[in-house]
């Protein structure tokens, strides 16, 4: 009962909020629902989340930064491959293919390299009966991987946690002069919230955890459409037809929802079930006509809810994870030095300190 009420509370201010200060704003899942996903999130955050996370200037930086990891796809593979190689795989997980590997969400390895290792060792073996890599279509080579997304979300999320615990220590020194310290970390925070924003309304995203990614593939008795730019026409086309606002969001958003700090798996991938629960129904809706009617604008306002709902619950967990201890604080003294940097040059005069006399002979 109490959730319940604590929740329709949180959904009623953010919707006012939005109102006042997010009204208008109505364009596709691309850059702009990411950023959709990213301003609901944070001004749905508890009254004891920081103020620095909820102003008005960081919400608008924070969702701007939740679109770098596509910004990363920019980057040409000829360029830098490395880049490409590593970020492509990020943002999706297709499902039904671990089970070729004889993984499945469930059992699949939580450590990067180390599923790297078991998808390499279930493509080795002579039996194995997933589908061949045809490397002229594999520029990023990056097609023998079902996809990272739970792990680059987790990864996403430890950064933060790491952000955050700076911010927090450095507050907890409690010195005057580490002002530019504790202003830095917060940035660094802002810009690794908005990574993790990114992965998190991907996985809300259907297409994304899927092999039917871009159009049904394979055997098709339903008749589905099997249209390369059906995912694009997800991702934003469908969004724009039916001017989907953060107003549309904040009401159904759930920001009672709560993450354990040793439970992320477990709601990582609880998350992705969900949205992988969608795919066939969203299929079904484009076939029937009914995605872009009333029920269509339902669907996707829900799976945009389901993303702000989980990016501000790892936000909340990530915080209460970083909070420092004695022993931390005692322990960043001794690494960091008992006192503040020292400024040096434009910022000791800035500052009215004076500079170090330079070596003799120094020019």
């Amino acid at each position: 009962m109490q959730n319940g009420i604590r929740r329709a509370l949180r959904g009623l201010a953010v919707g006012v909020a939005i109102l006042i200060v997010g009204a208008g704003s109505a364009t596709a899942w691309d850059g702009a629902g990411h950023r959709m996903i990213t301003r609901v999130a944070l001004r749905g955050l508890d009254e004891s989340m920081p103020a620095w996370l909820k102003d008005d200037a960081s919400v608008l930086a924070i969702a701007d930064q939740s679109q770098t990891p596509d910004r990363w796809r920019g980057v040409s593979a000829q360029r830098v491959p490395q880049l490409k190689h590593l970020n492509d795989p990020d943002h999706y997980l297709d499902v039904e293919d671990l089970e070729a590997m004889g993984m499945s969400l469930r059992t699949m390895p939580i450590l990067r390299h180390e599923y790297v290792r078991a998808v390499a060792a279930a493509r080795a073996k002579p039996e194995f009966a997933g589908e061949p890599v045809d490397p002229k279509k594999d520029m990023a080579k990056t097609n023998e991987y079902p996809g990272f997304l739970p792990i680059s979300t987790l990864e996403a999320y430890g950064k933060v946690v790491s952000a955050f615990k700076m911010v927090r220590q450095f507050e907890g020194l409690n010195q005057s002069g580490r002002e530019p310290q504790i202003e830095a970390a917060k940035w660094n925070a802002r810009i690794h919230i908005g990574l993790l924003s990114h992965f998190v309304g991907d996985t809300a995203q259907p297409l994304h955890t899927t092999k039917h990614h871009h159009g049904w593939v394979g055997e098709n008795p339903n008749g589905y459409t099997t249209d390369y730019g059906f995912h694009r026409y997800i991702d934003g086309e469908i969004l724009r037809i039916h001017r989907i606002a953060d107003t549309d969001i904040a009401p159904k958003s759930d920001f009672a929802r709560a993450i354990a700090a040793d439970d992320l798996w477990e709601q990582t991938a609880q998350h992705i079930e969900r949205s992988f629960k969608e795919v066939e129904p969203l299929y079904k809706l484009k076939k029937s006509g009914d995605l872009e009617q009333a029920v269509g604008k339902a669907f996707i306002v829900e799976r945009l809810a389901d993303a702000s709902s989980q990016l501000s619950a790892m936000i909340e967990a990530a915080w209460a994870e970083a909070a420092p201890t004695p022993k931390e604080l005692q322990d960043l003294k001794g690494f960091e030095g008992d006192r503040p940097p020292t400024p040096t040059g434009d910022a000791a005069a800035a500052a009215g300190g004076t500079q170090p006399a330079a070596p003799t002979g120094a020019k």
